[in-house]
């Protein structure tokens, strides 16, 4: 080992290599004040996403993804409640202040609405997952 003037061994240099090609890309929903903040979400196929879902209100809201989902593989984290059913994920209960990620690749081009359930919550939102 060659020690440099002051007898410290040297730091490798930082490189300026690529970034994981497969790295997900981030894409976060803000629910407040009874609304998707974006309420359009564009989307690629075969495009790795972590869909971030942050309720800002002091209420409890729900994300309900119709059909975009479906027999799809994914990862869902955070303190959202989410509820499956036999053709994958139904919907995610969010409490205030909440957070909830789900990290999946959209395969199929398409449009899908998303929706808060709750009583008297009308609030919804589109997902566009083009090729």
């Amino acid at each position: 080992m060659v020690l440099p003037f002051g007898g410290k061994p040297a730091l490798a240099a930082p490189t300026l290599a690529p970034s994981d090609p497969h790295e997900a890309r981030d894409i976060v929903v803000n629910i407040k004040t009874r609304q998707f903040d974006p309420a359009t979400l564009s989307l690629q196929s075969g495009e790795k996403v972590r869909l971030i879902l942050r309720n800002q209100d002091v209420e409890l809201h729900a994300f309900v993804p119709i059909s975009l989902f479906q027999n799809a593989t994914l990862q869902v984290s955070g303190n959202g409640a989410p509820e499956f059913g036999p053709q994958g994920l139904l919907r995610i209960l969010l409490p205030s202040k909440g957070q909830t990620e789900i990290l999946f690749v959209p395969q199929q081009p398409g449009t899908y609405p998303f929706l808060c359930d709750l009583p008297g919550h009308v609030m919804n939102g589109t997902v566009v997952v083009q090729e």
